[in-house]
């Protein structure tokens, strides 16, 4: 009873900050130790440098808050936005590029103040200013989002390895935090993308990602080409949101 009733005051709060903003999101709960082990090496080792003197405490009781808040539908249609003949509309695309930028700054926020309300220690939902060689030089830096939303049964990992959450595709973006007050935890949903290729089909590297060294840094080189403002692309978000088996049921604001 009392993770549940925890819970729900974590789920209280995040609700008022996201009818604030004027946002939908989520929001679950995972073990600790389920996420731990689901990370790279490369990322254990960050997550136990983070937490310090009290991973073991979080090893034995502690949980992973994680809460996403999803993208405005009319920025979604304004990835890969084109001109009359056929060129890019930066312009336009760039509207996307605000909106990640301004999500991110929500969710940090967010989990600032959930951190401090209810105790714990947030992790930012992107590295800023981060120049870096290649794409594995991000992977011990932080922590994944990705596989915490998964633990927490937030969504379930697509094709494009983003998480699919069943109300706004993949759409989202996450941040957590780590906490050892005592809360109910989400189970993992069973991938449901079936034979759908609609984010594969509107990306080259996403489609021959299994004959490419690493798909993951021709995609980071692409974006540093399209020079937005901010490092992001989204073709493979707005497929699966427009073009998917589920867009039927995919909603958002």
């Amino acid at each position: 009873m009392e993770r549940r009733e925890n819970f729900q005051k974590v789920k209280n709060f995040f609700d008022r900050k996201l009818a604030e903003i004027g946002y939908y999101g989520i929001i679950g709960a995972a073990e600790f130790k389920g996420v731990y082990d689901a990370l790279m090496p490369v990322q254990k080792a960050k997550l136990e440098d983070i937490c310090g003197e009290r991973f073991h405490n979080f090893i034995m009781n502690g949980s992973f808050i994680c809460i996403g808040i999803a993208f405005p539908e009319y920025a979604i249609d304004c990835i890969d936005a084109r001109l009359s003949d056929g060129t890019i509309d930066k312009d336009r695309w760039n509207i996307y590029a605000d909106e990640y930028n301004k999500i991110n700054g929500f969710l940090n926020a967010i989990a600032e103040e959930i951190a401090d309300i209810f105790g714990g220690i947030p992790i930012q939902a992107t590295i800023e200013g981060v120049k870096v060689k290649n794409v594995k030089e991000y992977y011990g830096m932080t922590i994944s989002h990705r596989v915490v939303a998964e633990n927490a049964g937030l969504g379930w990992r697509g094709k494009n390895e983003l998480i699919v959450n069943e109300k706004f595709s993949c759409a989202i973006r996450f941040a957590s935090i780590i906490t050892d007050l005592p809360l109910i935890h989400g189970r993992r949903v069973e991938a449901s993308c079936g034979e759908c290729n609609a984010c594969l089909e509107a990306c080259l590297f996403l489609k021959n990602k299994d004959k490419l060294e690493d798909y993951r840094e021709h995609c980071r080189k692409y974006i540093l080409e399209l020079g937005l403002k901010a490092e992001v692309c989204g073709k493979c978000i707005k497929a699966c949101y427009r073009n998917s088996i589920f867009r039927g049921k995919f909603k958002l604001k």
